[in-house]
């Protein structure tokens, strides 16, 4: 039996190779015996005889040559190799966790950046004319790329009605000229099979109607002692269906409002076909006459489609 101390640990190494306990290789030619005696003769690791287990408990074979060790060592004892592992390191928890919050905030400012981003690029492939310029001038917006209207009350050349009505003070000019003078007509002296009347409205140019503003007279007594229009038949150049209306019996100084569409009119025509009858008021007689204060059109001019980009002629609100 040879022993050894391993000069690398110090520990007794009985008939082995290799330190059982730091896996150090025993050679034999190196040690203090060795250089005393001649006990030992070298010999290669395929002629060495396996030695005897003398230890108890299961035998550990080692992973990296398959031979079988004692099993108390911790080391092969054939290859060196290292037959036991202690328990791993457990890896350090990260400094900052991100907690549901944190990822909430990041997700929200992701989602932000790619909105900003995508009305970015709209705005820059979607300008086609970033220089462009905008003036206002009547009832009409005009920008460089051409114009946007705004409605307003339409500029009326001439009103004629027919029949003409009172000579005088109540003629057909008081219906457009913006204050409270009265149109007033004989309702009784028209046909009793016909009592109607029209009033013909010429504009300046041709223009785009929305609405019509009807002002019956204000003064509540002689409202209700005079006839008050009540049916209507509207028209206007470029809308040849008439349009039927109704007007509310009510005094002024607020108008009735109603729509009425035409497309590039030069001209409306209202037909009054039935009126509100005349009261007594206070004991007081009726009037024959049916009065009206006030009619606008309002609208604004339309655009010449054979120069989209030039601004038109504006009439003034009235």
């Amino acid at each position: 039996m040879a022993r050894h101390v391993c000069t690398n640990c110090g520990a007794t190494v009985v008939d082995e190779e290799f330190c059982p306990t730091c896996g150090s290789w025993i050679d034999p030619l190196t040690t203090e015996r060795a250089r005393k005696s001649d006990e030992f003769e070298e010999f290669d690791l395929e002629d060495r005889p396996i030695p005897t287990l003398t230890r108890t408990g299961d035998p550990l074979i080692c992973p990296s040559c398959g031979a079988t060790n004692p099993p108390n060592n911790r080391h092969c004892e054939e290859c060196g190799a290292r037959l036991r592992q202690g328990p791993l390191p457990a890896a350090p928890r990260p400094a900052v966790q991100a907690t549901a919050g944190v990822r909430a905030v990041v997700a929200l400012s992701g989602l932000l950046g790619v909105v900003v981003l995508a009305a970015l690029l709209i705005n820059l492939f979607s300008d086609d004319d970033p220089a462009t310029t905008t003036t206002v001038t009547g009832d009409v917006t005009t920008t460089s790329n051409g114009a946007v209207p705004v409605p307003g009350a339409i500029e009326i050349l001439e009103a004629i009605c027919t029949p003409a009505g009172l000579e005088g003070a109540f003629g057909c000019s008081n219906l457009i000229d913006g204050t409270d003078d009265e149109f007033q007509i004989n309702w009784n002296e028209l046909p009793a099979n016909a009592q109607t009347f029209e009033i013909y409205l010429e504009f300046a140019q041709p223009m785009v109607v929305q609405r019509i503003d009807w002002t019956n007279i204000a003064d509540l007594d002689r409202f209700r002692r005079n006839y008050r229009a009540k049916g209507l038949r509207i028209e206007a150049e470029g809308n040849p269906v008439p349009h039927p209306q109704e007007l509310q019996d009510e005094p002024g100084p607020a108008p009735h409002q109603f729509n009425f569409a035409a497309i590039r009119a030069n001209w409306v025509r209202i037909t009054v076909t039935s009126a509100y009858p005349a009261e007594v008021v206070n004991d007081f007689e009726p009037f024959d006459e049916l009065a009206i204060s006030e009619i606008t059109i309002i609208g604004y001019p339309a655009l010449d489609t054979s120069a989209p980009n030039e601004t038109t002629t504006t009439a003034p609100s009235g």
